[in-house]
């Protein structure tokens, strides 16, 4: 019995120790500018939560940018991961002297967000995915944009290739694009015009513009396994208010990894019920009246070729019109049922 107590004992100042090691090894970014000399132009903002596998791919898609290292930094926000996310940020640092680890331990992609947005010195921040590799020209084409397109665009956005796990289901069409963060705006650059906006995976903004608007509302967007969406879209609607234009860059890519638990339907329908939901919370902060809202739930459900597609035969216009009334069911159930703001923390 002595034998084991003694035994938890070292290990757990074993443990203790190798921490303080590895928090000493890590580079984390300065709390202020006047604590670093460098000044990068853009930041890219790099949020995850245990995803370390993919984003080995991410880290090394940053190492092989064309932009000069110094005109840009990598901040790396582990949002409470428990896989070995730390440890891989440790190895990249050798390689990327511009990368920093911040360790955010409240739960949500938007909360993430923030962080890297409060810690950010570029003049520009660039959002990239975890599960997202950028083109080797990607910020020197975003920095580009920033400096020439007049006027400056508030954000800029670019194309999103899915990187599918297991292939494109036969079922996919179109219109589920956004359910799976996939852009393809075409092969010439141009301006958005709403309601097209940039995506998480590949989006950037004048760091003080988005500063000015608050940033990501953390009553919206992923939380662990819940699929809570549109920080991005309220975001971009309210920047759009404020007479802020989006630009779309065609060659400022990024390709993004779809694992093949979102090649199963099921995914795909929950997906659109939370799609759904995230938009009647949406419409609650922007201050639709609750009468509006109503209705719109009846709207979006009256759709005499959806209905009848519920009992197609053909796989691809069956789920297509499940993942619909999902979308049309989570809507309902959130301005009827679940009409109070979710937690922002």
């Amino acid at each position: 019995m002595l034998t084991k107590i003694w035994q938890k004992w070292i290990d757990f100042f074993k443990q203790k120790y190798e921490q303080k090691i590895m928090d000493n090894e890590t580079k984390t970014i300065p709390k202020n500018e006047s604590e670093n000399l460098s000044n990068p132009q853009i930041s890219v903002a790099v949020c995850t939560y245990n995803r370390a596998d993919r984003l080995v791919s991410a880290l090394d898609g940053l190492i092989t940018q064309s932009l000069p290292t110094e005109k840009f930094e990598i901040i790396l926000v582990d949002n409470a991961s428990t896989d070995n996310t730390k440890e891989v940020c440790i190895r990249y640092q050798e390689k990327l002297s511009n990368l920093y680890y911040i360790y955010e331990p409240v739960q949500g992609l938007s909360r993430a967000r923030n962080t890297a947005l409060d810690r950010a010195r570029g003049k520009y921040i660039s959002y990239l995915d975890d599960d997202a590799i950028p083109c080797e020209i990607w910020l020197g084409e975003i920095l580009q944009t920033f400096e020439t397109v007049k006027p400056m665009p508030i954000g800029i956005g670019g194309p999103i290739y899915p990187l599918w796990e297991m292939g494109e289901p036969e079922w996919m069409q179109p219109e589920m694009d956004f359910l799976f963060s996939i852009i393809d705006y075409g092969k010439e650059s141009h301006w958005l015009k709403f309601p097209k906006f940039p995506f998480g995976a590949n989006m950037s903004y004048q760091r003080e513009a988005i500063l000015k608007a608050g940033g990501f509302d953390e009553s919206l967007g992923r939380k662990g396994g819940s699929l809570l969406s549109c920080e991005e879209y309220l975001l971009n609607k309210t920047l759009t208010k404020q007479g802020g234009r989006f630009y779309y860059n065609s060659q400022a890519s990024v390709q993004h990894w779809i694992p093949k638990q979102r090649t199963d339907p099921n995914w795909l329908i929950r997906r659109s019920y939370w799609q759904g939901r995230s938009e009647g919370v949406v419409d609650k902060i922007v201050g639709k009246s609750l009468k509006r809202q109503w209705w719109d739930s009846f709207g979006k459900v009256i759709n005499l070729k959806r209905i009848l597609d519920l009992w197609s035969s053909e796989s691809k216009v069956n789920i297509s019109a499940q993942a619909w009334r999902s979308r049309c069911w989570g809507y309902f159930f959130q301005v009827w049922f679940h009409h109070t703001l979710p937690s922002k923390k």
